[in-house]
């Protein structure tokens, strides 16, 4: 299955494998977000997936974090992986406090974000997430000015999807703070994702779920390694 996935994901974005195998280094990969990245000890996260179609791709990736565990024990399937910057329950605010030492301690060259179900469950506005999803992005400047990052239009939710939908929009905009050095690419999660039928409980990922989420993330990620735009960070600096 994975095979398949990574076949097709490379003829449609036009790449070959050899293209993607010449990295001298692993380009350290940072998944950041809440539970939808972290996961518990009966689900992987999309993680799991998106790390073997990237192995199986041939490419020479190392993900980091301060986490290893997911949420109540597991992984599940321990043949990942297993670092992320995935915290249960927690909103942009709250992952902001802690995103400097995180950042100073992993030195990612390229940070997946998908943030802010939480924050819109506490009811606060779209713009105000959207605002604080760009201040930890000039965090990660701080700590990598050459930083990719790739940031998720949410995945739909059943008990919020109106509120999903216009955060998406707003998030949008972030890609307007993109540079040639620092590019801010947005991943559209959202269309094709079914509550019904990619989460357990209308919010979590199920594992059709996490497939889904991991096939996104790739076709975003194969380009941009591709091209080796980055530098593995110094571990000097």
């Amino acid at each position: 299955m994975i095979r398949a996935v990574v076949a097709w994901l490379l003829g449609l974005l036009g790449l070959g494998a050899a293209s993607l195998a010449t990295a001298q280094d692993a380009v350290r990969i940072m998944p950041l977000g809440d539970s939808i990245t972290q996961g518990n000890r009966h689900q992987n996260s999309y993680r799991r997936p998106l790390w073997h179609i990237l192995e199986e791709a041939g490419l020479s990736v190392d993900f980091v974090g301060s986490q290893r565990r997911n949420h109540w024990g597991g992984p599940p399937d321990p043949d990942f992986d297993p670092d992320h910057e995935g915290h249960w329950g927690w909103r942009a605010d709250q992952i902001l406090t802690r995103l400097h030492k995180w950042t100073a301690a992993a030195r990612p060259d390229i940070v997946l974000i998908h943030l802010g179900t939480n924050d819109l469950a506490h009811s606060k506005e779209p713009e105000v997430i959207a605002d604080e999803l760009s201040a930890a992005i000039q965090v990660l400047r701080t700590h990598n000015p050459r930083v990719a990052v790739l940031v998720a239009q949410l995945i739909d939710n059943a008990f919020i999807s109106p509120l999903v939908q216009d955060l998406n929009e707003v998030i949008k905009g972030l890609a307007a703070g993109s540079t040639p050095e620092s590019p801010i690419i947005i991943v559209d999660q959202w269309t094709g994702f079914d509550p019904r039928m990619h989460t357990y409980d209308g919010t979590h990922p199920n594992e059709a779920g996490e497939r889904f989420m991991a096939r996104r993330w790739a076709e975003a990620l194969l380009p941009v390694l591709s091209n080796q735009r980055l530098e593995p960070s110094d571990p000097r600096e």
